[in-house]
C-alpha cells in the first residue's frame, strides 16, 4: 500500500460512527384532500475522530411517502435532509454542505432569515430543510463573535455581543432569488430579575428592482412557570403591506408522559386567524403518539379563511 494510502487508513480507523433510524407517520383530514398520510423514514449518520474531536461528519437522508386522496396520488421521494463537515475550535468554527443556518430570535415569526424562516402553521415547525452553504464563525471574545454565510443566492454576516442584560445582533443579508438586501437585528434579554425573556427581530428590507424600502419586525415575551405552564406571546408588523399580526402559544407539561401546546394566531386587521391546539404522549422512551388540528376562522375574504381546517395524528419512534 501506498504511503498516501497508509496514512487514510489509520485516520479511517480513528473514526467513529453513530446511525440513528426515526420514523415519522402524520396521518389526518383535510378538507381539500380528505384523507391524507404523510410518512418520513430517517437515517441520521454521524462521523467523529477518536484523536481529533474537532472533526464532525453528518448525512442525513430521508425517505419521504406521501398519499392524498382527493385526488388520488402516491408520491414518494429520497433527498438528503442533512450532510455537512464541521470543524469546531475555541476560536473558528467552520461548516460545509447542507446545513441548517441559525438566524433570528423569533417562535413564531423570523423574518430575517432569508435561508428558511418558520412556518407556524406547519405541523413540524423544527423541520426546516437544510440550505446547500459554507458558514464560518470567529469567536472575537468569549461574549462576542462574527458569523458568515454564503450559499445558493443567499447570504448572511451577523455580529453578535452577549451583553449581560442581553444578546444583541446586527446582520446584513442578502437574498439574489427575492432581489433584496436586509439590514436587520435581534435581540433576546430578561427583563430585569423577572424571569420574563423579551425578544425582538427585523430589519430595513431593500428591493432593487423597485428601489423601496420598508420594515418588518417582530417583538415578543416569554415567562416559564415553576410548574412547567410556558407562556409566550409575539407581534408581527409590515409597513409594507400595513398589516398586524398578534400570535400567543400556551405549552404546559402535565407530567412525564403527558405534553400539550394551544397555538393562536390572528389578523389584527381582518380579524381572521386560526387556532392550532396539540397533545403528544410519550408511548416509551424511543416512541410518541400525538394529534392536533388547525381550525381557522373569519370571514370570506378574509386571510386565514382561505385555508382548509386540518387534523391529525403524528406517530414518532426512534430506533
Amino acid at each position: 500500500m501506498s504511503g498516501l494510502g497508509n496514512i487514510l487508513l489509520a485516520g479511517m480507523m480513528g473514526v467513529v460512527p453513530n446511525l440513528a433510524i426515526e420514523n415519522t407517520n402524520i396521518g389526518g383530514y383535510e378538507e381539500l384532500y380528505h384523507g391524507v398520510d404523510y410518512n418520513r423514514l430517517r437515517a441520521d449518520l454521524s462521523l467523529e475522530h477518536a484523536t481529533y474531536h474537532n472533526f464532525i461528519a453528518r448525512l442525513v437522508v430521508d425517505n419521504e411517502t406521501l398519499y392524498t386522496a382527493n385526488p388520488e396520488s402516491l408520491q414518494n421521494k429520497t433527498s438528503v435532509y442533512r450532510g455537512y463537515l464541521q470543524y469546531r475550535g475555541a476560536t473558528h468554527f467552520w461548516s460545509l454542505g447542507k446545513q441548517r443556518i441559525p438566524l433570528g430570535v423569533g417562535r413564531i415569526w423570523n423574518p430575517i432569515d432569508v435561508f428558511n424562516p418558520i412556518d407556524s402553521e406547519a405541523i413540524e415547525t423544527d423541520e426546516r430543510e437544510g440550505t446547500n452553504s459554507v458558514r464560518y464563525e470567529y469567536a472575537i471574545n468569549n461574549l462576542s463573535n462574527i458569523d458568515t454565510t454564503v450559499g445558493e443566492g443567499k447570504g448572511a454576516v451577523q455580529v453578535k455581543s452577549y451583553l449581560n442584560y442581553a444578546d444583541i445582533g446586527v446582520v446584513g443579508l442578502w437574498d439574489e432569488d427575492a432581489h433584496q438586501d436586509i439590514l436587520g437585528w435581534e435581540i433576546e434579554g430578561q427583563l430585569l430579575n423577572t424571569g420574563i425573556e423579551l425578544r425582538s427581530e427585523g430589519g430595513s428590507f431593500h428591493n432593487r428592482s423597485s428601489g423601496k424600502r420598508h420594515l418588518e419586525l417582530i417583538v415578543g415575551a416569554e415567562y416559564g412557570f415553576i410548574n412547567s405552564l410556558t407562556l409566550l406571546s409575539e407581534y408581527n408588523y409590515s409597513d409594507e403591506t400595513g398589516i398586524s399580526y398578534l400570535a400567543g402559544m400556551a405549552s404546559y407539561q402535565m407530567d412525564m408522559l403527558w405534553y400539550c401546546n394551544l397555538l393562536a394566531v390572528g389578523n389584527l386587521d381582518d380579524h381572521s386567524g386560526y387556532i392550532a391546539p396539540s397533545i403528544e404522549y410519550s408511548l416509551s422512551d424511543e416512541m410518541t403518539l400525538g394529534a392536533g388540528a388547525f381550525v381557522y376562522y373569519g370571514s370570506a375574504d378574509d386571510e386565514f379563511a382561505q385555508s382548509a381546517d386540518r387534523f391529525y395524528l403524528r406517530w414518532f419512534i426512534h430506533f
